[in-house]
């Protein structure tokens, strides 16, 4: 993402990332970003929480008016009880998923293939 918004920012359309990984943003280095402190998935706010998500989405905005340099600009919101959900299904509690891998996996065989290189895209 941050490398379409260097390129749209290079063509005069501003752009703007709201993001709540740090390091992530940090190396892609987007040209303007708002970073959330959330767990990955609650960018624009609390899970169920409308005035939170709102508030979010606006003070991420308010950057267009107040960056007046590249940058990543931290909000001003918390939300602890997000990170614990995060640890109760990283310990099994909320989350009966498969362990992540970094072993690439394919709907379909036809996927794999062409992933790989070795498939051709059916018309």
């Amino acid at each position: 993402m941050c490398l379409v918004a260097r390129h749209f920012e290079a063509t005069g359309l501003p752009t703007l990332i709201l993001g709540s990984a740090l390091d992530i943003l940090k190396a892609a280095k987007p040209p303007r970003a708002e970073f959330v402190n959330y767990p990955l998935g609650f960018e624009s706010g609390r899970f169920e929480d409308r005035r939170n998500q709102f508030d979010v989405v606006a003070e991420a905005l308010r950057g267009f008016d107040e960056m007046k340099s590249p940058g990543i600009e931290p909000l001003s919101f918390e939300w602890r009880r997000g990170w614990d959900m995060v640890n109760e299904r990283e310990r099994g509690k909320l989350d009966h998923r498969s362990p992540r891998t970094t072993t690439p996996q394919y709907q379909t065989e036809e996927d794999r293939l062409m992933a790989e290189g070795g498939g051709k895209k059916r018309p």
